[in-house]
């Protein structure tokens, strides 16, 4: 039995070697060691807390990446992926500008690893907070109807990275006004930051975000058309204009000290059936209605229209001595007469133009222009009728 067993040592020794071998073909072939580039795996800034501490935030905002060589067994790596990767630094000594963020990795002991590059540069920013002035940016179908915009507050704090900070100009106040039903309204309005070109700028932290705007509309009113003579007229002719009236939009407290509107002066001598001629808008004004139509009336009309100027405006009982220059008398008063009668002709000598000073003179007060007539009339408007403020 022992003879046969040691005639076997050879093959015993063959078997050996090849298991041996097998094995290590299981080991270095079939599960060989790899390296696998893993790229853009994020990182995480593990003192966060003491750059805010000293006001210091990463700017510009851009994700923290790195890339990684792994290496280790082929079968630990095909499971491995980038999320399980965390890589992570802090950033010593932190100041304003650049700052360099060392890596590190947490690994297992089956691998081994490599970074692309041991740090990356991150830019970090002074946090700082400024009061920017709010300003209305009025948009809408009727946004030049708006008299006055009150905001709630004047001026917002903003906070963020020094750079974005120091870029705001201004912070825009957007009213958008599509109706003019309420002459008088409230509306919450957004904020926005905005650099000097008007461009939003973002990553700015606004304390309100909204706030609310009070805004009035322009008042309307509608006033008479005052025809200005440059003192040549034909008298046996009358005249009329289309249209009579118009409508000025303005602030209440303008309109409230306008009673007419003057056209330019115009020789009505020259008029043969109709002429355009343009208003005098007066300034912090506007109205649709720029020019208005003088035309010649028909003989058999009975209407008249004559035109007076100042020095034609009697002063009764000035007792203060005043002069017509001090009450502010336009160069031409519109005087326009309808008469029972078509073939009685009214001139200047039958209509008498005056104001009456009994109750003295005051500069902030209207005054009447009245009228004494002998003809009888069945209407008379004199433009404008009030004079004065």
């Amino acid at each position: 039995m022992k003879n046969r067993l040691k005639k076997n040592t050879r093959i015993k020794l063959i078997s050996l070697l090849s298991a041996i071998v097998l094995w290590m073909y299981v080991m270095a072939i079939v599960d060989p060691e790899d390296t696998k580039l893993f790229e853009s795996v994020p990182v995480s800034l593990t003192n966060i807390e003491e750059l805010s501490d000293e006001d210091l935030i990463v700017y510009p905002e851009n994700d923290l990446v790195a890339d990684i060589y792994i290496r280790g067994k082929l079968s630990y790596l095909q499971k491995l992926s980038k999320e399980d990767i965390h890589i992570y630094g802090s950033i010593n000594n932190p100041i304003e500008g650049r700052n360099y963020l060392y890596l590190k990795v947490n690994t297992t002991k089956q691998v081994s690893y490599e970074f692309k590059s041991d740090f990356i540069v991150v830019r970090l920013e002074k946090v700082v907070n400024e009061e920017k002035d709010i300003k209305s940016d009025v948009t809408g179908d009727y946004s030049e109807d708006v008299d006055t915009v009150v905001l709630q507050q004047s001026t917002v704090n903003i906070s963020g990275a020094r750079v974005l900070v120091e870029e705001v100009n201004h912070v825009k106040a957007v009213i958008d006004v599509n109706s003019n039903v309420n002459n008088k309204f409230t509306q919450k309005v957004k904020l926005i930051p905005v650099n000097k070109s008007g461009k939003e700028v973002k990553g700015v932290t606004l304390d309100s975000k909204n706030i609310s705007a009070e805004i009035t509309l322009l008042e309307e009113k509608e006033v008479p058309i005052n025809i200005q003579s440059d003192g040549n007229l034909n008298e046996e002719k009358a005249y009329e204009i289309n249209p009579e009236t118009i409508i000025i939009k303005g602030k209440k407290e303008i309109l409230d000290n306008i009673n007419y509107i003057n056209t330019e002066k115009v020789d009505l001598s020259s008029i043969v059936a109709s002429k355009k001629v343009n208003l005098i808008i007066p300034e912090g004004v506007t109205s649709n209605d720029k020019t208005v139509i003088i035309k010649v009336k028909e003989s058999e009309s009975i209407v008249q229209r004559l035109i007076y100027n100042s020095e034609e405006i009697e002063l009764r009982n000035n007792y203060d001595e005043i002069n017509t220059s001090e009450l502010n008398i336009p160069e031409s008063i519109n005087v326009e007469i309808n008469t029972n009668d078509p073939s009685i002709k009214v001139s200047k000598s039958d209509i008498k133009l005056y104001i009456d000073l009994s109750e003295g003179y005051n500069e902030s007060k209207k005054y009447d222009i009245k009228y004494d007539s002998d003809v009888e009339l069945k209407n008379i408007k004199i433009i404008p009728n009030v004079i004065g403020l």
